[in-house]
């Protein structure tokens, strides 16, 4: 089927108290495998792209790779930009055919982030097109985006809602103690706070920094209101063991289409196994109808 945009999806996940997985793709590989996992699974699924990815492959090639894939599947998939902080290459993402776009403004003063996430807002809903917006600050490297995790800066239940309120994002990622890339430390989650927040609010509530969580804490952020979840890093990881790992035990062996399906069952795996902990297994059914 055609791209969607995800608000059904997460509107769909947020009333049945599951979440979507937003996987992040390096290449035409991953993004296959992305999908075979969904198709496996029967599950909804995030296509989602980093600013690294953007500059490596070109918006119009990755928009045109996602477009290929998903109308030859029937489980709803959407493609979204991660960390936009360029309203201008979220115009070019919103023209190459992504359904769902984020600007992270999470480095300005509340109002300015306020104002220039309402313009994009805008210009996006205008073309049919999901926004989401952040607010306070997640610790982590993610791209060129570098922050230390004593500067991260927690959100606020008050603040969310009102950030939600006046910029009208369709879904909302709130500081909660978790970070982008591998753990350094032991987070300390404020999931009571995702928990009052995703309460008062009808705005699907989303989780950066899913890699590195223990599952039972990915449970318990579901159970809190956690309607979407990215993972980037493991999906990194996964790929680079798979491909060593192989090499490895296959060290007088040139066969690169080997060695890359090895690879993809391995992500298969892994994706999978996160759809079943999120619970959106089985639920590409009862997504698609919403949407």
């Amino acid at each position: 089927m055609p791209l969607v945009n995800p608000v059904n999806m997460l509107q769909a996940a947020r009333a049945g108290g599951y979440c979507i997985g937003a996987f992040n793709l390096v290449d035409y590989l991953t993004l296959k495998a992305i999908i075979e996992a969904a198709e496996q699974q029967q599950s909804p699924v995030i296509l989602q792209t980093s600013s690294a990815t953007v500059k490596q492959l070109g918006l119009p090639a990755i928009g045109a790779m996602a477009r290929l894939v998903a109308d030859a599947s029937l489980v709803p998939i959407a493609l979204h930009l991660d960390h936009g902080t360029d309203p201008a290459v979220i115009r070019e993402a919103i023209r190459c055919g992504y359904t769902a776009v984020m600007y992270d403004g999470s480095k300005y003063p509340f109002a300015e982030n306020v104002a220039r996430t309402r313009a994009v807002v805008a210009e996006a809903h205008a073309q049919g097109v999901a926004v989401e917006g952040e607010i306070g600050i997640v610790a982590g490297v993610e791209d060129d985006i570098v922050v230390r995790q004593d500067a991260a800066i927690y959100t606020s239940p008050e603040e969310a809602l009102e950030f939600q309120r006046q910029t009208e994002i369709d879904f909302l990622a709130a500081a909660i103690g978790t970070a982008h890339g591998f753990y350094k430390v032991e987070p300390k989650l404020d999931i009571d706070t995702l928990r009052r927040i995703a309460q008062a609010t009808t705005c699907p509530m989303v989780v950066h920094g899913g890699t590195g969580l223990p599952f039972d804490v990915v449970r318990e952020l579901v159970r809190a209101g956690a309607a979407k979840m990215n993972v980037s890093t493991q999906i990194k990881q996964t790929y680079i063991d798979g491909l060593f790992g192989y090499i490895e035990g296959h060290r007088t062996e040139y066969n690169p289409i080997k060695l890359l399906d090895h690879a993809r069952r391995e992500l298969v795996a892994m994706i999978g196994q996160y759809m079943q902990v999120l619970g959106s297994t089985g639920k590409s059914a009862g997504s698609a109808n919403a949407a």
